[in-house]
């Protein structure tokens, strides 16, 4: 009896598990999986600066690696629904994956801007100059 007592806790916490592992969050409909990245990298010292916004949080990332201006700064805050829908709505990802930019001005020690959308397991990124 005691077995079987044992055995029914396991299979309960295992089916939870897997519920909870499989939940989609559907809370935005077909923009559940977003995730932008948006920036400037640098080449040698001036290092980078990255903003992450998905639909729960928004995360800043500065890290300079060498100089006076050393050292890493980190953020974050969270996003309510309501923002992230207008986010989500204000482009489209479909056009944006047709954009074709991809400066290297970092590849000689310059800075480059990007933009990267990953939606639903597709990833598409564009690099261009500041100045563009």
């Amino acid at each position: 009896m005691k077995k079987f007592a044992v055995y029914s806790v396991f299979q309960i916490l295992i089916s939870i598990f897997i519920i909870s592992c499989s939940k989609q969050n559907d809370d935005f409909g077909e923009h559940g999986s977003v995730v932008i990245k948006f920036g400037t990298a640098c080449g040698w010292c001036a290092g980078e600066e990255v903003i992450t916004v998905s639909s729960v949080k928004v995360d800043y990332l500065r890290h300079i690696p060498c100089g006076e201006n050393e050292g890493t700064t980190n953020k974050t805050n969270e996003i309510s629904k309501e923002k992230w829908k207008d986010i989500t709505s204000s482009f489209d990802y479909s056009w944006f994956i047709t954009l074709n930019y991809n400066e290297c001005n970092v590849c000689a020690d310059g800075c480059d801007e990007f933009i990267k959308i990953t939606m639903d397991g597709s990833t598409h990124e564009i690099r261009y100059s500041p100045s563009k």
